[in-house]
């Protein structure tokens, strides 16, 4: 049970599924009226004793915040977290009549995921929750929000099928038997915008009408309006699993994960509490502020067998089959790099474009100024990882063909397995074989000041340098080509090579395998950011040789600042100016 005084009106009540044993905030008077008025509307006649039900959004407001948004008043909007859920203002000065005046946070998507979400597109990288999100907090066997990683893709419609899938912590499908099957369980719903299915029993829990508080009296109405208000569009199919909740053992729940908030339903509890939304407002604030579901580092998040995920800043998860894979358009590469027994290794792949992948999931946002600040982070079976930016597969930038080959040399993969294939590298560590998980990350607004650049994060010596001493650190000078505000630019550049900034600043560690998760961001002082990752840069690797010029075209750039020079792309999107921070970051 929930063990917080301020809990005290729930004691009454049966235990709500999902009950969160661990610190949170505390209860507080609500930050705007605003708030009030949307609590009020389903929670006050519970709370009154009018009706039986389960809360919507919790006995009492919690913690206010003012949190990070790019989009919001001052780049901070005004939030207020519930049991079950987080309320926000966006726009303070919008339209106080609107349904939506009022939001409540993607927070189930931001605990499955791992990525706090800063702005409109706009994330932050934290870790996905392995928080339990339907049982006790100390049930060590139960699904967590990070086992839905694999849970999130689309699925087709069961429409009249009763879903009948067990779960375990892992995601696996672990058993079909012995599950309810009457017809409440049935699908009524299929959702075309995520591709999911909703049965009867939630369905009718999100579209139900009942008491609430309206013009300062009980009147009969909606309890959500539009059904999607409060929980979101559904984000995984409905799984049974077994779980303990109120240190029992055992307890059949059945669990769907929407947008926002998390649907239970416990046969076993008394009719009016089958169904409940999860305490998810909880769960997320003591995952964001407390450190709560970091779980073991060593325990790898749950993959899904043969398939290949690709999540993260992207419109629409995907889980793709070797044969989803070869429906789409192939591009066929062939590579050379150094074999690991020495010698060369040469090979033919074939497979789709990587960045036709992720286009087609929608990760690349709003495109412009969000592409350079976007990089992808793959891993495969094992849990290696390596890290690409978006500028790497681009053709407005570099554009490298890196494919998801499921052929090598006319033969398909052994063991229905794919690769990730970076023709340009000169080693073939990035190139995962087994790959199954590919993220699309972007990082969060930073305007450095000042005129000093520094080179920070993980390094072992941070830098801060000016203009003029750059000069001293054996200067090159380079002579490109690229398109900026629609016209051609040709410059001479002069500076000095970043991984000669890198390697003075001790950025290197001898363990190879960790220098391929990491990546640079370059920023500068009008806001402009850009990523650069460390194989697209390294000699080892792609070798792209990125310089830090002070000079251009023989005169010394303006202010005495610096500029990152990408010599390999195409348009200047990640020609930094005003440069002066290189921030070094790990995955």
């Amino acid at each position: 049970m929930l063990k917080r005084a301020h809990f005290s009106v729930l004691l009454a009540l049966p235990l709500l599924a999902g009950a969160w044993q661990g610190p949170s905030a505390r209860a507080q008077s609500f930050a705007d009226p605003a708030f009030q008025a949307i609590w009020e509307r389903t929670d006050k006649p519970v709370t009154d004793g009018t009706v039986k039900r389960s809360f919507y959004w919790g006995p009492s407001p919690l913690r206010q915040e003012t949190e990070p948004y790019a989009e919001g008043a001052g780049g901070k909007r005004l939030v207020q977290y519930f049991d079950k859920s987080r309320m926000e203002i966006n726009n303070p000065t919008g339209d106080k009549s609107s349904p939506f005046y009022v939001t409540n946070g993607l927070l189930t998507v931001e605990l499955i995921t791992g990525r706090v979400q800063v702005g409109n597109s706009t994330y932050i990288d934290l870790y996905p929750a392995q928080i339990p999100l339907a049982s006790d907090s100390d049930d060590p066997q139960a699904p967590t929000y990070a086992t839905f990683v694999r849970l999130m893709g689309k699925a087709p419609s069961r429409l009249r099928q009763t879903p009948s899938e067990r779960i375990d912590k892992a995601g696996n499908i672990v058993s079909t038997e012995g599950v309810r099957v009457d017809a409440d369980l049935s699908v009524v719903y299929y959702e075309p915008a995520t591709g999911h299915n909703i049965p009867k029993v939630f369905w009718d829990f999100l579209n139900a009408t009942g008491p609430v508080w309206a013009g300062g009296k009980v009147t009969d109405a909606r309890l959500s309006d539009p059904w999607f208000y409060a929980a979101g569009l559904p984000i995984s199919e409905p799984y049974w699993a077994k779980v303990k909740i109120n240190g029992r053992s055992g307890v059949d729940v059945f669990v769907q994960a929407y947008e926002r908030r998390v649907l239970t339903y416990v046969p076993s509890l008394p009719k009016d509490f089958q169904v409940q939304m999860g305490n998810i407002g909880l769960h997320y604030y003591d995952w964001r502020y407390n450190g709560a579901g970091r779980g073991n580092d060593s325990t790898p998040i749950p993959q899904p067998s043969g398939k290949l995920r690709i999540v993260g800043a992207v419109k629409t998860a995907m889980s793709l089959t070797t044969a989803d894979l070869k429906s789409r358009a192939a591009q066929s590469v062939s590579v050379s790099f150094a074999a690991p027994g020495g010698g060369t290794e040469s090979h033919a792949y074939k497979g789709p474009l990587l960045l036709d992948l992720l286009k087609e999931a929608g990760g690349e946002g709003n495109a412009g100024r969000d592409l350079p600040v976007r990089y992808i982070a793959a891993t495969d079976v094992n849990g290696q990882a390596s890290v690409l930016s978006w500028g790497e597969i681009d053709p407005i930038f570099a554009g490298r063909k890196v494919i998801v080959a499921y052929e090598q040399d006319g033969a398909d993969l052994p063991d229905d397995q794919v690769q990730l294939v970076i023709p340009s590298d000169k080693t073939g560590g990035r190139s995962l074989m087994g790959l199954s998980h590919i993220e699309v990350k972007t990082i969060a607004p930073n305007q450095p000041t000042g005129t000093t650049l520094r080179v920070t994060g993980a390094v072992q010596k941070p830098l801060s340098l000016t203009a003029a001493d750059l000069p001293s650190r054996s200067p090159v000078s380079v002579q490109v080509t690229y398109m900026a505000g629609g016209q051609t630019e040709t410059h001479q550049y002069k500076g000095v090579s970043l991984m000669t900034l890198l390697d003075e600043a001790g950025a290197k560690t001898a363990d190879p395998n960790a220098m391929l998760t990491r990546y640079i961001v370059a920023a500068g002082n009008d806001g402009r950011q850009a990523i650069i990752s460390w194989g697209e840069i390294d000699p080892a690797y792609s070798g792209v040789n990125v310089l830090v010029a002070y000079e251009e075209n023989g005169v010394p750039l303006g202010g005495g600042l610096t500029r990152i020079v990408v010599p390999s792309d195409a348009r200047g999107g990640r020609y930094i100016p005003y440069l002066l921070s290189l921030d070094v970051r790990n995955k």
